[in-house]
Protein backbone atom coordinates (compact mmCIF):
# COMPACT_ATOMS: atom_id res chain seq x y z
CA UNK A 1 0.00 0.00 0.00
CA UNK A 2 2.85 2.49 0.54
CA UNK A 3 3.03 5.01 -2.24
CA UNK A 4 3.79 8.60 -3.02
CA UNK A 5 0.84 9.98 -1.01
CA UNK A 6 0.83 7.46 1.82
CA UNK A 7 1.55 8.35 5.42
CA UNK A 8 2.62 5.56 7.74
CA UNK A 9 2.94 6.27 11.46
CA UNK A 10 3.64 3.94 14.35
CA UNK A 11 3.87 4.53 18.09
CA UNK A 12 4.74 2.32 21.04
CA UNK A 13 3.62 3.63 24.41
CA UNK A 14 3.63 2.10 27.87
CA UNK A 15 1.21 3.70 30.32
CA UNK A 16 1.33 3.05 34.05
CA UNK A 17 -1.82 4.13 35.85
CA UNK A 18 -1.84 5.43 39.45
CA UNK A 19 -4.68 3.07 40.33
CA UNK A 20 -6.24 0.03 38.65
CA UNK A 21 -8.52 0.81 35.73
CA UNK A 22 -11.23 -1.38 34.28
CA UNK A 23 -11.01 -2.86 30.81
CA UNK A 24 -14.46 -1.40 30.05
CA UNK A 25 -13.28 2.13 30.83
CA UNK A 26 -10.10 1.61 28.81
CA UNK A 27 -12.03 0.24 25.83
CA UNK A 28 -14.44 3.17 25.96
CA UNK A 29 -11.55 5.65 25.94
CA UNK A 30 -9.60 4.04 23.08
CA UNK A 31 -12.79 3.88 20.99
CA UNK A 32 -13.19 7.62 21.58
CA UNK A 33 -9.53 8.12 20.69
CA UNK A 34 -10.03 6.23 17.41
CA UNK A 35 -13.16 8.21 16.54
CA UNK A 36 -11.31 11.47 17.27
CA UNK A 37 -8.47 10.42 14.97
CA UNK A 38 -10.90 9.42 12.20
CA UNK A 39 -12.74 12.76 12.44
CA UNK A 40 -9.42 14.57 12.32
CA UNK A 41 -8.26 12.58 9.29
CA UNK A 42 -11.43 13.45 7.40
CA UNK A 43 -10.92 17.15 8.15
CA UNK A 44 -7.19 16.96 7.34
CA UNK A 45 -7.70 15.81 3.76
CA UNK A 46 -7.26 12.07 4.13
CA UNK A 47 -8.98 10.50 1.13
CA UNK A 48 -8.35 6.83 1.90
CA UNK A 49 -7.60 4.86 5.02
CA UNK A 50 -5.25 1.90 4.94
CA UNK A 51 -5.95 1.17 8.59
CA UNK A 52 -5.82 2.41 12.14
CA UNK A 53 -4.82 -0.25 14.67
CA UNK A 54 -4.39 -0.04 18.41
CA UNK A 55 -2.97 -3.21 19.94
CA UNK A 56 -2.92 -3.28 23.74
CA UNK A 57 -1.47 -5.83 26.13
CA UNK A 58 -1.10 -5.85 29.90
CA UNK A 59 1.30 -8.75 30.39
CA UNK A 60 1.95 -10.28 26.99
CA UNK A 61 -0.67 -13.00 27.45
CA UNK A 62 -3.80 -10.94 26.95
CA UNK A 63 -4.44 -8.44 24.20
CA UNK A 64 -7.02 -6.13 22.81
CA UNK A 65 -7.04 -4.99 19.20
CA UNK A 66 -9.04 -2.04 17.94
CA UNK A 67 -9.20 -1.71 14.15
CA UNK A 68 -10.62 0.83 11.72
CA UNK A 69 -10.41 0.04 8.01
CA UNK A 70 -12.78 2.65 6.58
CA UNK A 71 -13.31 6.30 7.47
CA UNK A 72 -17.06 5.71 7.58
CA UNK A 73 -17.04 2.64 9.86
CA UNK A 74 -17.01 2.37 13.63
CA UNK A 75 -13.96 0.83 15.32
CA UNK A 76 -13.99 -2.95 15.73
CA UNK A 77 -12.64 -4.41 18.98
CA UNK A 78 -11.32 -7.97 19.32
CA UNK A 79 -9.46 -9.86 22.00
CA UNK A 80 -9.51 -9.86 25.77
CA UNK A 81 -7.86 -7.94 28.57
CA UNK A 82 -7.67 -8.56 32.28
CA UNK A 83 -10.68 -7.19 34.18
CA UNK A 84 -8.52 -4.49 35.80
CA UNK A 85 -4.90 -3.46 35.30
CA UNK A 86 -2.38 -0.79 36.27
CA UNK A 87 -0.02 -0.94 33.27
CA UNK A 88 -0.60 -1.39 29.55
CA UNK A 89 1.54 -1.44 26.43
CA UNK A 90 -0.09 0.21 23.45
CA UNK A 91 1.05 -0.02 19.83
CA UNK A 92 -0.58 2.37 17.39
CA UNK A 93 -0.30 1.98 13.62
CA UNK A 94 -1.86 4.38 11.16
CA UNK A 95 -1.72 4.17 7.37
CA UNK A 96 -3.54 6.89 5.45
CA UNK A 97 -3.51 8.46 2.03
CA UNK A 98 -3.72 12.25 1.96
CA UNK A 99 -3.41 14.72 4.79
CA UNK A 100 -0.35 16.21 6.43
CA UNK A 101 2.12 13.89 8.19
CA UNK A 102 3.12 16.39 10.90
CA UNK A 103 -0.47 17.27 11.71
CA UNK A 104 -1.49 13.61 11.95
CA UNK A 105 1.54 12.87 14.13
CA UNK A 106 0.63 15.81 16.39
CA UNK A 107 -2.97 14.58 16.62
CA UNK A 108 -1.78 11.13 17.74
CA UNK A 109 0.38 12.79 20.41
CA UNK A 110 -2.58 14.88 21.60
CA UNK A 111 -4.83 11.83 21.82
CA UNK A 112 -2.25 9.82 23.76
CA UNK A 113 -1.82 12.75 26.15
CA UNK A 114 -5.61 12.99 26.49
CA UNK A 115 -5.76 9.28 27.35
CA UNK A 116 -3.10 9.74 30.02
CA UNK A 117 -4.82 12.84 31.42
CA UNK A 118 -8.16 11.06 31.61
CA UNK A 119 -6.60 8.32 33.72
CA UNK A 120 -4.58 10.80 35.84
CA UNK A 121 -1.17 9.62 34.65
Amino acid sequence: MPGQNSIILSRNVTITFPKPISKEDFIKRIKELALNVVAFLKDDGCYQLGHIKFISTTNGEDYLQLSVFDLDQLPKVDGILKKTFEKIKLTLNVIVFGGARDEIDNKLSQEIKSLETYFDV
